[in-house]
């Protein structure tokens, strides 16, 4: 069931939207999640990337949780995501270990006064095979994810009555988690305008995750958003 929240900045002027949503998922339909992100949306967002950084854009905060019972990783997260892989073979099957391969983005620098710059940092642990490609473990038998997280965050600059002056602020976010068989969604967004709140129309990373949730979980997240923002007009 999908909840949408518009509010009213009287401080700073515009509108604030907060939508989000909550259900179940199957390991199917988490395996075909997985493959979305990895052939789709991360792609789009490191080949357009230079030197391995991301300009006014970074990963979720590691502390904000749609769903507990994941670690907080040290960075700012992009992607991560979690199993087991085999070990060796037994004379019954597998024996299994724990692997974590994760996308983080750290901070970076800033860029005058507008634009702000974060690293990607990618890390892999566990017993992942080496030899086996990222890209693969959607569907890479006998690998068993059990959670998946995404986040990213826009920043636009904005005149800041504290700094003076402008300065870059996170003005739209995009939270995803897949854990213990449940999947939630969160997308917040700043606007002056409350007639231009859907941010799927000004980031190709926002639109690239909703088409991957229509062919994964035949969940179309923009055409929703878009339904409940009529809504409210």
């Amino acid at each position: 069931m999908s909840s949408l929240q518009i509010t009213r900045n009287w401080i700073l002027g515009g509108y604030g939207l907060e939508y989000s949503e909550q259900r179940p998922i199957s390991a199917g339909a988490l395996s075909d999640l997985i493959d979305g992100f990895l052939r789709t949306v991360l792609p789009l967002l490191t080949t357009s990337s230079e030197e391995g950084t991301l300009t006014d854009l970074k990963g979720r905060n590691a502390q904000d949780l749609l769903i507990p019972g994941i670690v907080a990783a040290p960075h700012d997260e992009l992607f991560r995501l979690g199993g087991t892989a085999p070990l060796q073979a037994t004379k019954t099957g597998f024996d299994y270990a724990p692997f974590e391969v994760s996308l983080l983005s750290p901070f970076k620098r800033f860029e005058g006064v507008h634009h702000i710059v974060h690293q990607l940092e990618p890390h892999r642990s566990g017993s992942l095979p080496e030899w086996l490609p990222l890209r693969l473990l959607g569907y890479a038998a006998p690998i068993k994810p059990s959670f998946l997280r995404f986040g990213i965050e826009r920043f636009r600059s904005i005149l800041s009555f504290a700094s003076l002056g402008y300065a870059p602020q996170v003005t739209d976010s995009l939270l995803v988690d897949c854990v213990g068989g449940s999947f939630a969604i969160r997308v917040t967004s700043e606007q002056r305008k409350r007639s231009s709140l859907d941010p799927f129309e000004e980031i190709p990373a926002f639109r690239a995750v909703s088409q991957v949730l229509k062919s994964a979980l035949q969940f179309d997240l923009q055409g929703d958003l878009n339904a409940a923002l009529a809504e409210h007009k």
